[in-house]
């Protein structure tokens, strides 16, 4: 069961991108949940607001549910494994603090990249550790660790996927969860992520379809993109592009998202205009129309 949707503008145009909230600031709460279903959405990030703003997390969850807009997921990108003790432990504490904001909105999730070890910025630094057998013993403490400290009743903790650390396939995430063994840990799906070559690139369809067979039941949230191989290139680089200008076999992610028990919000990310959110949206939509689904 999909729940569709994506950011909402304000009077400024300035759209997120990789590694910035995708959530809305400074609306009213009621005014957010209705522009929400007025470009037909049915899910939502999570709206900018403090842990300790309670008067203000209570009428985010009120007006939501009036409208019947299901909040996806409460975003932190920070490095969690970052070299340096005194960030990583402040980035840990954030994390934290993401995760039990998640619970009390009663989002679907909390998520985060896992980094990189490095001192800085996880998702552009990379190291050969970030693949090791530590980094992968790393990634399941800390999720246990989300997950025990919080207690959460209703969001599950996610690591999003990428290609540049442990959580960069199928195979590594559901080893992942079965090491993790805790109900509320649960996957965030990027496909576009998954795909790191030319075989994964036209064999998308292919990748989803195992995503669902190994961990279908974990799936909680999704992101909504589209990817294209540049070409001419000797060297593989992989451009994100607006849903519909790229090959990423989107039938079938809808297919496959749409045929799984839970809700799952499918968000569209990384555009630069509410202009081309709406082009994305439009286009999803009419790929899911072809195979019966609405959204």
């Amino acid at each position: 069961m999909i729940r569709f949707g994506g950011p909402i503008f304000g009077s400024s145009k300035k759209a997120a991108g990789a590694g910035e909230s995708h959530g809305a600031i400074g609306f009213d709460p009621v005014a957010l949940a209705r522009a929400h279903k007025a470009k037909g959405y049915t899910a939502a990030y999570a709206p900018q607001v403090k842990l300790d703003d309670k008067d203000g997390i209570k009428a985010i969850r009120a007006a939501f549910a009036a409208e019947g807009v299901m909040i996806a997921e409460v975003g932190y990108w920070d490095n969690l494994v970052d070299t340096d003790p005194e960030t990583r432990g402040r980035n840990r504490q954030c994390m934290l603090n993401a995760m039990t904001l998640a619970e009390e909105l009663g989002a679907a999730c909390a998520v985060d990249v896992f980094g990189s070890y490095c001192h800085g910025n996880g998702s552009s630094q990379h190291a050969a550790r970030n693949f090791s057998a530590e980094a992968f013993d790393e990634a399941v403490e800390m999720a246990r660790y989300f997950i025990d400290t919080v207690k959460p009743k209703h969001a599950c903790f996610t690591y999003e996927i990428f290609p540049f650390n442990v959580v960069d396939s199928p195979a590594s995430i559901a080893e992942l969860i079965k090491a993790v063994d805790r109900k509320k840990f649960g996957v965030h799906l990027d496909l576009v992520n998954l795909i790191n070559g030319p075989r994964a690139y036209w064999g998308s369809g292919d990748i989803m379809r195992e995503c669902v067979r190994l961990f279908g039941g974990r799936i909680v949230a999704a992101h909504a993109k589209d990817v294209r191989l540049k070409e001419p290139a000797i060297s593989v680089i992989l451009d994100e592009v607006i849903p519909g200008q790229g090959k990423l076999d989107i039938a079938t992610c809808v297919r496959e998202l749409h045929k799984l028990p839970q809700a799952v919000p499918y968000m569209i990310e990384h555009l630069r205009s509410e202009e081309e959110y709406d082009q994305a949206a439009a286009h999803i939509r009419s790929v899911a129309a072809a195979e019966g689904i609405q959204i």
